[in-house]
């Protein structure tokens, strides 16, 4: 039987990015390639400017802009254009412009943007997001009770089990059968479903896909105790260092634990939420939260996980937001040193696929 990857595409078209608590995604237009002169792709070309019937005023723009602009060039270390000799209001497009180009330079994808504050204040302001491309993050648990019942494979299986152990206790990735978990409620959805809509089905076709039910729930459980004991996360680093990789399977295993330990030491309290959403936000429909998507599951095969899916999607069709990571930065007074950004998240997602290719390995 074929394994199903562990990270589903939500199947909704992608949408554009709006604020910073969610995004919305909008599918790109299609562009056919085509030959470009090298003096073309080599020539920097500046901003356009249309001059506006109702222009801000100027002295509070151009002292505001300054000054927030000096405090963002401080803490990020590069030298602003100089456009002393260009009117207003091109003087703050072309700065603005040429600030955000040396932004993303540094490889740090931020979107520059001018905002006024409450006081009328001009301002600058970073926005960073990590797009986590409408990828169902979900951990399957079933390959890893099964790893552990293979007493020959008892070490790997520990050193996973420390991982999980790390993505639950630390990284705050919520488990399936935990009551106050988002997969908690389409599971027993798909139970009550189980119970109700038995016409025209086959006793065992029917006491199949109860059987598989029943497992999730008594085998999750086992993991969940486990996960729930400090003693796997406290053994993480003496596993690692008596780990002797025996084939190619383990030694990956190996990394990828190594890469979860590394993770760990550089972000000991770090959960993935705290850049995703805000905890003093109302619940909203039509907005794909974050645990919705990132989430420990029983399986990623078989009849419940592809009714699973269904449910997940056909719900995440009717949303037109989803929550990522994301950080947004005001360039005042206030601003001593830049935020930490999305490091931790541009690394801990990928850390999460690893997981998940290599779950889907394993016999």
């Amino acid at each position: 039987m074929a394994n199903l990857s562990a990270n589903r595409r939500i199947r909704r078209e992608p949408e554009q990015a709006a604020r910073c608590s969610s995004s919305k995604k909008q599918q790109a237009p299609f562009h056919t390639t085509g030959l470009a002169a090298d003096g073309f792709l080599k020539h920097r070309f500046l901003p356009l400017y249309q001059q506006a019937d109702n222009l801000p005023d100027k002295k509070q723009v151009e002292q505001g802009f300054k000054k927030s602009l000096s405090i963002l060039t401080n803490l990020y270390n590069f030298k602003p254009l100089d456009v002393s000799g260009k009117a207003y209001p091109y003087n703050i497009l072309l700065a603005h412009w040429d600030a955000s180009q040396q932004l993303n330079t540094q490889n740090q994808q931020v979107e520059l943007l001018i905002i006024q504050d409450e006081q009328g204040k001009i301002q600058l302001s970073t926005k960073q997001t990590y797009d986590t491309g409408t990828t169902l993050y979900y951990i399957p648990v079933m390959p890893l009770y099964r790893l552990l019942q293979d007493k020959r494979k008892k070490q790997i299986g520990e050193l996973i089990l420390s991982v999980f152990a790390y993505l639950f206790r630390v990284a705050g990735v919520p488990y399936y059968r935990d009551s106050y978990s988002a997969l908690s409620y389409y599971y027993e959805m798909l139970q009550e479903w189980l119970n109700e809509d038995v016409d025209g089905r086959e006793a065992a076709e029917i006491n199949k896909d109860i059987s598989e039910l029943n497992a999730a729930a008594y085998y999750g459980d086992v993991i969940f105790r486990k996960l729930y004991n400090p003693y796997h996360l406290n053994q993480f680093k003496q596993r690692i260092d008596r780990f002797k990789a025996k084939d190619g399977l383990q030694k990956e295993g190996f990394n990828v634990a190594m890469t979860a330990y590394e993770l760990w030491q550089a972000y000991p309290e770090r959960s993935v939420f705290k850049h995703i959403g805000n905890d003093e936000q109302e619940y909203e429909d039509g907005i794909v939260r974050g645990e919705q998507y990132i989430s420990f599951i029983a399986d990623n095969e078989g009849w419940l996980y592809n009714s699973l899916s269904d449910m997940v999607n056909n719900e995440f069709n009717e949303c037109a937001e989803m929550e990522e990571p994301c950080i947004a930065q005001v360039f005042d007074h206030k601003a001593i040193q830049l935020d930490e950004g999305l490091s931790f998240e541009h690394r801990f997602f990928p850390l999460i696929n690893d997981v998940c290719t290599l779950l889907n390995k394993l016999p």
